[in-house]
């Protein structure tokens, strides 16, 4: 779920920052470019790391416009990054039930869906509560049970796809899509 990424990058410090500490401002800057965004194909970067290498600045004469002299740093550093794997199993909290399937939230990522070709079978819409359900059938005993994906409730998925948007699309940078057609996976509640 968690892994390190090793990224390179040209960090400018600005000339009033050059008396305090290179790598605290290095450090500041990282976190300022890249921490809660998504890089594509890598994931959602979560916490600066820690720094692999640092080069020597160079200093570019500014035009006291757009720059002012900044001293830029070739960085190599490592950041902690939120990249699902396939098959992973997650947990999280239903959000909302349309038509469409479920929407989980993660707490720091809320850009899952679970569709409802992916629940657990025989399933069904209860459109005037707004909830899936799941029509379980004993097969021992014949009862039946309907268990429902409520608001609100703790619910254990697999990663079936992690999608990353192309630049100029209108669509989240970063989505998961998960399902829940296994034993284990629905609701905490569900399962002992």
């Amino acid at each position: 779920m968690f892994t390190l990424a090793l990224l390179a990058d040209d960090i400018p410090i600005a000339p009033e920052d050059f008396r305090d500490d290179q790598r605290d401002q290095l450090k500041r800057q990282i976190q300022l470019r890249y921490v809660d965004r998504i890089i594509p194909n890598v994931g959602l970067c979560i916490e600066f790391y820690n720094f692999v290498s640092i080069k020597d600045a160079t200093i570019y004469p500014g035009d006291g416009k757009h720059s002012c002299g900044e001293a830029f740093v070739k960085v190599e550093f490592q950041l902690i990054v939120f990249q699902p794997l396939i098959d992973e199993w997650l947990v999280g909290l239903v959000m909302k039930s349309t038509q469409k399937g479920l929407q989980i939230s993660l707490g720091f990522f809320e850009d899952v869906e679970i569709p409802s070709a992916n629940l657990r079978t025989p399933y069904m819409y209860d459109s005037a509560q707004e909830r899936w359900v799941w029509l379980y059938r004993d097969e021992e005993t014949n009862e039946s049970v309907n268990y429902f994906y409520d608001k609100d409730r703790l619910i254990r998925f697999r990663v079936t796809a992690v999608h990353f948007a192309e630049a100029r699309q209108n669509r989240r940078a970063m989505s998961i899509v998960g399902a829940v057609d296994r034993d284990g996976l629905g609701l905490l509640e569900w399962w002992p």
